[in-house]
C-alpha cells in the first residue's frame, strides 16, 4: 500500500471497480523472518507478483504523508477569527462613530437631546452588525460548499453533508454583539461631554 487508505471494505471495492478479484495478499510473519519470508515469495512467485515487506511499505508511506493533528492548528485559527470578528465589529464601529464627534457635538448644541444621539448611535450599530453578520453567513456557506465541491475526490468516501460548528458560531455571535455593545456605550459617554474644540474646528 502506498497511501494513507490500508484497509477498505472488499465489497466496496468489488462495486467500484466492477471485479471482485483479490488483488493483493498480506502475508501473516507473526513478526518474524519478514524480510526471509518476503525473499522466499520472491523465488518462489518469480515475476508473476510483486512481494513488498511491511517495513519497506512503512518508509514509503512515512516520506510520502505527514500525519499532522490539526487540531491545535484549529483552535488557533478560530481563536483568531474570533478576536477578528469582535475588532472587526466594535473596533470598526467605534472608529467611524468617533470620527463624527463633531457632528455629535452640533447636534447637542443645537438641542439634540442623548436619547436622540443614542438612539441614532444604536441604529448604525444595529445596522452594521445585521449587514456584517448576513454578509457573513452568505459568504461562508458560498465557500463552504465551493470547497466540498472541489475537495469531493480527495475524501474517500466523501462527505454527505457540510459539518456546521453551531457552539463556535454562537460564541462569534455573541463576541461581535457585545463588542458591538461595548463600541456603542463609549461612543454615547463621549458625547455627553461638549467639546468646543470640536465645534471651532473647520
Amino acid at each position: 500500500p502506498r497511501d494513507s487508505f490500508l484497509i477498505a471494505n472488499a465489497e466496496y471495492i468489488a462495486k467500484a471497480t466492477g471485479s471482485d478479484t483479490v488483488g493483493a495478499f498480506l502475508v501473516d510473519t507473526h513478526g518474524s523472518n519478514v524480510a526471509a519470508v518476503a525473499a522466499a515469495l520472491r523465488n518462489r512467485l518469480g515475476t508473476a507478483a510483486t512481494v513488498t515487506d511491511l517495513a519497506t511499505s512503512r518508509k514509503l508511506v512515512g516520506s510520502s504523508l505527514t500525519a499532522v493533528d490539526l487540531g491545535g492548528l484549529t483552535r488557533l485559527e478560530l481563536g483568531f477569527a474570533l478576536a477578528l470578528a469582535a475588532a472587526a465589529t466594535g473596533l470598526t464601529l467605534w472608529l467611524g462613530l468617533t470620527e463624527r464627534r463633531r457632528m455629535f457635538t452640533i447636534a447637542s448644541a443645537l438641542g439634540a437631546s442623548r436619547r436622540q444621539l443614542g438612539a441614532f448611535v444604536w441604529a448604525e450599530a444595529g445596522a452594521v452588525t445585521l449587514c456584517g453578520v448576513t454578509t457573513g453567513a452568505v459568504l461562508a456557506w458560498t465557500l463552504s460548499q465551493m470547497l466540498v465541491k472541489v475537495l469531493h475526490g480527495v475524501f474517500d468516501p466523501a462527505p454527505d453533508a457540510l459539518a456546521v460548528p453551531w457552539q463556535y458560531l454562537i460564541a462569534v455571535l455573541v463576541s461581535a454583539v457585545v463588542a458591538t455593545a461595548a463600541a456603542g456605550v463609549a461612543v454615547i459617554q463621549a458625547t455627553r461631554a461638549r467639546r468646543l474644540d470640536l465645534l471651532r474646528a473647520v
